[in-house]
């Protein structure tokens, strides 16, 4: 039928959130039918009605840059949004791990080591406020500011840079600290949990931020 290869078509030409990319081929393809029954109970045959309704509709590639753009704000907007919590809740855990660890610890910290930990520290309070900043400007900050695809580009790559960051620092505080070998041969559930979310999360925020890049490939540069 005229109308589904057309959602089809549009779709094809789509990256993004696939719950979001489905809802969004839902309405158009709701409001299609809608508009070919109205053609249709004017007179028309039903394949008739229904090219009529892709004709007013426009084509696949005048619209596909404005539902794109759509798509690659929802992805950055859930990027940075998942970017913020990542980066929080691996912060608690470490914290917890290391004040867990370092009950009867009698070490003190080099000044190297000192600041590279608050370094990790600060940056980490950053991310996830500039990740809600984000978020919110994908959403309704995009109706005071142009939030197109270098702002969603610019989301999957510090997206990217933020998990090799969090990735060489914290390896660098673990192998640095006494607690390394505390874990490596003791491993309680709490430090099973750490190590599980370490393990897990960079690989999500790469992810992440890869679809980022993704949903922005088709979009204008501007």
């Amino acid at each position: 039928m005229v109308i589904d290869a057309y959602v089809t078509s549009l779709g094809a030409a789509l990256r993004g959130p696939r719950a979001a990319k489905r809802e969004l081929l839902a309405e158009v393809r709701d409001g299609l039918h809608d508009a070919a029954a109205h053609h249709e109970s004017a007179g028309l045959t039903a394949e008739a009605a229904a090219r009529l309704a892709v004709d007013e509709f426009g084509s696949v590639r005048e619209l596909a840059p404005d539902y794109q753009r759509e798509l690659a704000l929802l992805q950055a907007r859930r990027t940075a949004l998942f970017i913020a919590a990542a980066v929080a809740v691996q912060q608690v855990v470490s914290e917890i791990t290391w004040r867990s660890a370092a009950g009867g610890w009698s070490w003190q910290p080099s000044r190297g080591y000192a600041f590279l930990a608050h370094t990790v520290d600060y940056a980490g309070y950053t991310v996830v406020a500039l990740g809600l900043l984000a978020a919110l400007a994908c959403t309704i900050g995009s109706r005071y500011v142009t939030v197109g695809r270098s702002f969603a580009r610019a989301t999957g790559i510090a997206a990217i840079t933020t998990c090799a960051f969090f990735v060489l620092g914290g390896m660098a505080l673990s192998l640095l600290s006494p607690a390394w070998h505390t874990t490596a041969t003791v491993m309680s559930p709490l430090a099973v949990t750490s190590a599980t979310i370490t393990a897990a999360t960079p690989l999500w925020m790469v992810l992440s931020g890869l679809s980022c890049l993704r949903a922005t490939e088709l979009l204008p540069h501007r």
